[in-house]
């Protein structure tokens, strides 16, 4: 005969993978808000609805989602590896943009700074020979060096 230890051993894992139905009531109370409980409303509840839920092992949990095939991972491997590029490669480009302006703002203010001067700036001509800039020509290319220095400078 077996030990009264086992025989409640296995009463007590019979009863606690049993799956267990509670009776859950819902309902509107005076004041407008949804109540549930496990016993009847009072009378005065309106739109009592009895629920059945089931407790118990397994009974809350989500099926689980299906393996990924091979074939599926791998796809899935490449997008993000593809991806991962991508994003280097818009960062790789973005820096480059930015470097490209700072040495375009630091030229174009080194360029107004000699500009602003007054000092006689030396210039080749169309002829090839050297030339003194004139004050037409000093005053254009003060404009035109604000104008890359306030596209280049922005930040």
């Amino acid at each position: 005969m077996k030990s009264p230890i086992q025989f409640f051993a296995a009463i007590a894992i019979l009863l606690a993978t049993a799956t267990v139905a509670a009776q859950v009531y819902k309902w509107v109370d005076k004041d407008g808000k949804i109540q549930y409980s496990d016993t009847p409303p009072p009378p005065g509840a309106t739109k009592a609805e009895p629920k059945k839920v089931e407790t118990g092992p397994g009974a809350a949990s989500a099926a689980p989602a299906p393996a990924k095939s091979l074939q599926d991972r791998a796809q899935d491997y490449d997008k993000r590896k593809t991806e991962a590029a991508d994003q280097a490669k818009k960062a790789g480009e973005a820096q480059k943009k930015s470097a490209d302006n700072d040495e375009n703002c630091k030229a174009a203010r080194t360029a107004l700074q000699d500009l602003e001067s007054g000092r006689p700036i030396r210039r080749t001509n169309e002829k090839g020979e050297l030339a003194y800039m004139t004050d037409e020509e000093r005053q254009a290319e003060i404009s035109r060096a604000r104008e890359v220095a306030a596209a280049s400078c922005k930040a």
